[in-house]
């Protein structure tokens, strides 16, 4: 059992996702699969649902983590589809299950964080009023979600060319 149970629980929920259907997983599933008690579940997680929201938001942070030190805005955006469509089965398995408007609502607000930091980070200057920024961060996170979604479903899309869309979208310069 790798160290940080935590990420082995969601691991093993991925695992399973591949299998059967996400609404059929079960707490007594993981721990057979993982090789540990109902307790150290519950010590992690409260429930299912639980799991599903915590595995969400590792995507978006693990792409904000990671493109917060790259030098543009359209790599960094790259980073974000890279993450997303090398997660996209699962994430899509999630969206076909029948916690679809909880698993979208976990993406969207952790899509909002992770813009808010990469906001703070690189454009330290941007001044919002806390009203206009919270618009801000639920349309481009809204944004983002549907086109994430959409590059799961598909398989022939140019990364390099929808991320430099994308940032000149962001930036304001392609309309």
């Amino acid at each position: 059992m790798p160290s940080d149970t935590k990420q082995a629980i969601a691991a093993a929920f991925a695992q399973l996702s591949q299998k059967k259907p996400v609404d059929k997983i079960t707490v007594k599933d993981l721990v057979e699969h993982c090789g540990i008690s109902r307790q150290t579940f519950y010590y992690h997680f409260q429930d299912i649902l639980d799991v599903m929201e915590w595995s969400i938001r590792q995507l978006p942070q693990k792409a904000t983590d990671n493109s917060l030190h790259l030098p543009s805005e359209a790599e960094a955006i790259e980073e974000f589809i890279v993450v997303a469509t090398t997660y996209g089965d699962v994430l899509l398995r999630l969206m076909s299950s029948q916690k679809r408007e909880q698993v979208e609502s976990f993406f969207v607000t952790a899509m909002s964080t992770c813009i808010h930091q990469f906001i703070i980070a690189r454009k330290p200057d941007w001044k919002f009023n806390q009203a206009d920024l919270t618009v801000v961060l639920r349309f481009y996170a809204c944004g983002m979600t549907g086109v994430i979604l959409d590059l799961c479903r598909r398989k022939d899309v140019d990364y390099k060319q929808l991320s430099v869309q994308l940032a000149e979208l962001l930036s304001g310069n392609l309309i």
